[in-house]
């Protein structure tokens, strides 16, 4: 399916955050604008020099509403029962949709990654990817090559979850990307290409992080194999139809000159998703 697999999903009284996400160093980390201070982690307040860090912790039987209409949704195919599943992921099951934004940091800097790396490549400031390009295109490289080395440049490899999600969430945008628009020169790609391109990624993410932590819901349901492959790709669409809404209404909100960083954009693309969600519940 391209998508990343289900686990059991994390339990009640841990982190929101797993214990590797802390371990990923965030490609593309971008300074803060001196018009926008940094703001603390809201999972890790500010203490005094001697205190503990106090982290928040996910509460019992986190995702019981959002595994109860999801499998409602999977039965059904009613898509408010998935829209409700995925109110009660984010309000119960993740604390909320700044948690989730937060939660998903990793997707959002490498979505920045992405984007910057083929946008500084169409105008000529990246000429270490723009010679990679030069020389696939010359060995009559097939656009799976293409997509390989977009990948490794702009996703981190050290193996976790996350890392991994974001790697499959790239390659499906940017192959997804490439068969729709099979003439496309991917080093001289438009602003509005970019952005359909990263929300479709950033889309996947969300997608992939919610499949993660629930998707075992689908292995539970008796339904024959058509309808549940049906119903993970209406998901999935349904899903990356409001992250590109969002993100394009950010885009237009924030213009070109913006202070703001790509990876704040993103961010708040994330957060603003899963509160159109949490409106369900």
């Amino acid at each position: 399916m391209g998508t990343s697999a289900s686990s059991k999903g994390p339990g009640s009284g841990v982190s929101f955050d797993p214990p590797w996400l802390d371990d990923i160093e965030l490609p593309y980390s971008e300074p803060t604008s001196p018009d926008k201070p940094e703001q603390p982690n809201e999972q890790q307040p500010i203490v005094g020099k001697d205190e503990p860090k106090v982290l928040m912790v996910a509460p019992p039987a986190r995702f019981r509403g959002a595994k109860v209409n999801l499998g409602n949704y999977i039965k059904t195919g009613d898509t408010s029962s998935l829209r409700r599943s995925l109110g009660h992921y984010s309000k119960t099951g993740m604390g909320g949709a700044q948690r989730v934004a937060n939660r998903m940091r990793l997707s959002t800097s490498v979505g920045a990654g992405l984007f910057r790396s083929l946008q500084s490549v169409r105008e000529g400031t990246n000429p270490s990817l723009a010679d990679l390009f030069s020389k696939l295109a010359a060995n009559n490289a097939d656009v799976y090559q293409f997509v390989d080395a977009i990948v490794d440049n702009v996703c981190p490899s050290g193996g976790s979850p996350d890392e991994e999600s974001c790697r499959d969430s790239a390659n499906y945008a940017i192959s997804g990307f490439l068969n729709k628009n099979p003439d496309a020169d991917i080093s001289n790609l438009s602003d509005d290409a970019l952005w359909s391109l990263t929300a479709s990624f950033l889309g996947h993410e969300a997608f992939s992080r919610v499949q993660f932590d629930i998707g075992n819901t689908f292995e539970k349901k008796q339904v024959n194999w058509q309808e549940r492959i049906s119903r993970l790709k209406e998901m999935r669409e349904y899903m990356e139809a409001e992250i590109s809404a969002q993100i394009n209404k950010l885009r237009t909100i924030s213009g070109k000159q913006s202070s703001q960083s790509l990876r704040a954009i993103f961010e708040k693309t994330i957060e603003n998703t899963f509160r159109v969600y949490e409106v369900e519940v």
